[in-house]
């Protein structure tokens, strides 16, 4: 009489860990409202991912496929710079990436004042100069040359305002207004 035994034997086979994630664009730079190219990501070594996720979450308007690993959108707020972790994760284990990403403001544009060219008469208070310009919000003003004595530039607001104490020849002076975008 002959016995046999038989053994139920399993056997899985892992795909290899995806490695060396990279990104097209980092650290990348974006600008607020408009949209960005997609920002594909590749990989070094490994088996292709399965999935990815990113943390913490990206700048609002921006996204990552989660089957694809592409960020793409339009952001809609300014972020400063931050570092967002990208993981690729197949069967076989993961890899990640953190990716450096800042969203500027438009810069602003088409400065101008609400008087220009201007004379001013010596020992007179003048009335406010105000800016306007179009683009992004302007966080900071500066000028160059100085002013003549007397006039001051508020650097927050971009009015110009005093009273000149001594007399001046005509000339330019550029002011500029600046914000993460750009100036103008």
């Amino acid at each position: 009489d002959t016995t046999t035994a038989s053994l139920g034997l399993s056997i899985t086979v892992n795909p290899i860990a995806p490695s060396a994630l990279t990104y097209g664009s980092d650290p990348a730079t974006y600008t607020n409202g408009s949209a960005i190219a997609n920002n594909n990501p590749s990989l070094g070594g490994g088996d292709a991912a399965t999935s990815y996720t990113v943390s913490p979450a990206l700048p609002a308007g921006l996204s990552l496929s989660v089957v694809t690993g592409v960020i793409s959108g339009t952001p809609t707020a300014v972020t400063a710079t931050a570092n967002y972790t990208v993981t690729a994760t197949n069967d076989g284990g993961s890899t990640t990436k953190a990716v450096s990403i800042t969203v500027n403001a438009v810069a602003p544009s088409a400065l101008t004042y609400v008087s220009d060219p201007v004379t001013y008469v010596v020992n007179t208070a003048i009335a406010n100069n105000n800016p306007s310009s179009g683009g992004g919000a302007v966080v900071s003003y500066s000028v160059a040359p100085a002013l003549p004595a007397g006039l001051a530039l508020n650097t927050s607001t971009g009015v110009i305002s005093g009273t000149p104490t001594a007399i001046t020849g005509a000339a330019d002076y550029t002011v500029t207004a600046t914000n993460t975008g750009g100036n103008a």
